[in-house]
């Protein structure tokens, strides 16, 4: 029990980590911004909905996807932690990661009437970092009690972003824009380490299996 609740727990903050809701607070906020309380909820609620039917088919099908085009869990782990990089170090900079949203999409929904589903549940909440993380992380899962883990944590991170998001403009006016750098830069920074564990994992599984080979 303790081990499948380490492991929940890695699932969690790794991907409330590369979520990072607080992210989507102004993408939210702007694009929303026009809209009556009941049209918000609504769009809000589709994004998160959204959000989780694609992490769950991601985390039910990722290890077949990657048999599939004959790519180890291991290489994943590696182009992963790589790309957690890229996220956390735009967020140290306080700075909106392209990888989630282009300017292009969010100009581009902004004339949307319905923005629920892209872009704010496809990539702001469910973007490459997300679905790169479920995808791991049900690899290294050990048994379908730790994959059901993964699945619950995609729910717990999603609820959280709803209420959060629910609540983003009084969230804005009393965090204010200092405050949410803050927490942005925090965020990232927590990213880039988990990044870094990715890595590690997959290199030393790499480096342990070419000096299997070589002995």
């Amino acid at each position: 029990m303790n081990e499948l609740l380490r492991y929940g727990l890695v699932a969690f903050t790794s991907l409330l980590a590369i979520v990072n809701p607080l992210s989507a607070v102004p993408i939210f906020v702007a694009l929303t911004g026009t809209y009556d309380a009941a049209h918000r909820a609504a769009a809000l609620r589709r994004a998160v909905l959204t959000a989780v039917l694609v992490l769950w088919t991601f985390a039910a099908l990722g290890t077949y996807i990657l048999s599939f085009f004959g790519i180890t869990t291991h290489a994943f782990q590696i182009a992963g932690g790589i790309i957690f990089f890229a996220i956390g170090w735009d967020m140290l900079q306080a700075k909106r990661s392209r990888v989630k949203t282009t300017q292009e999409e969010e100009e581009f929904s902004a004339a949307k009437d319905d923005v629920g589903i892209i872009p704010l549940g496809i990539p702001t909440l469910a973007g490459p970092g997300a679905i790169t993380t479920v995808i791991a992380l049900t690899g290294q899962a050990d048994g379908p009690v730790q994959i059901g883990a993964v699945f619950g944590a995609v729910v717990l991170v999603l609820l959280l972003s709803w209420t959060l998001l629910a609540a983003a403009p009084a969230v804005t006016r009393r965090v204010g824009t200092t405050g949410m750098n803050v927490m942005t830069r925090i965020m990232g920074l927590l990213v880039m380490v988990i990044g870094a564990q990715f890595i590690i994992n997959g290199l030393s599984v790499v480096a342990l299996d070419i000096l299997a080979r070589a002995s």
